[in-house]
């Protein structure tokens, strides 16, 4: 299994703090962000990692250098934007690097405990899944991927901020289950990822391509994590200062 990273974007709605830092090494709890995830992959057994990084993320690497203090080896890969944005296009520049089922964490979510990794690793092995989505309970869904799973945790429908009327549909015991990652793929993904159309705001969304594979027929399940996870994409200030929180009260730190 091998680790993937996206930090390319340019985290614009963290301005001004990103005109300054990559939003991925900003602290949670005096701890960049990004290093919570490099520390669950490798505690997971996933030792071999990339990072997707774009202009002006040079500091990320200074940080990290080979990833050796943190028990991985790392490797950085660029994204060029011209040939496209969105998660989708960030995950493509892996292609002549991956050869086997590879596990995606969003550069900027922070997740505690991260024991649940091993948990998704395992469930994606058992189903034999070509796709497992990380999907976490929330109440307001605006802001992600909605997913709608069956009890053994299949794939029913996946929409990238959906409509009010279709959120109708996706609701689940009073909560919404959003694409919080991690996400799990087979090689194969990158078939599909070739034929994946731009959204209405030009980017190109993994969530467009995993409804590509369901359409197809391919076995694509979503991983419930725990309640007891607390998880923030720190893409605004508000989500990064209610991580910091939490972090503060309970993260251990050497």
């Amino acid at each position: 299994m091998i680790g993937l990273i996206l930090a390319a974007g340019k985290g614009t709605r963290m301005s001004p703090y990103t005109d300054a830092v990559p939003k991925e090494i900003l602290p949670v709890a005096e701890i960049p962000v990004i290093e919570y995830s490099i520390r669950y992959l490798g505690d997971a057994g996933v030792n071999r990692i990339y990072i997707v990084l774009s202009n002006r993320k040079a500091s990320i690497i200074e940080y990290i250098k080979d990833g050796k203090w943190l028990n991985v080896h790392m490797t950085y890969l660029y994204q060029d934007m011209r040939y496209g944005t969105g998660t989708t296009k960030a995950i493509e520049v892996a292609q002549p690097w991956i050869r086997e089922d590879f596990t995606v964490f969003y550069g900027d979510s922070f997740f505690h405990p991260g024991d649940f990794v091993k948990d998704i690793i395992s469930f994606h092995r058992k189903k034999k899944a070509s796709v497992t989505m990380g999907l976490y309970r929330v109440s307001d869904p605006t802001r992600f991927g909605i997913a709608k799973i069956d009890s053994e945790g299949a794939l029913l429908d996946l929409i990238e901020r959906p409509s009010a009327e279709k959120l109708k549909e996706l609701k689940a015991n009073e909560y919404y289950l959003a694409n919080s990652g991690p996400l799990i793929f087979k090689p194969e993904v990158f078939d599909y990822m070739a034929k994946t159309k731009p959204s209405p705001d030009g980017e190109y969304w993994i969530t467009e391509t995993i409804r590509l594979m369901l359409k197809d027929g391919r076995p694509v399940y979503g991983f419930q994590i725990p309640p007891s996870v607390f998880w923030r994409d720190i893409g605004t200030p508000k989500a990064r200062l209610e991580a910091d929180e939490y972090a503060l009260a309970h993260v251990k730190r050497n």
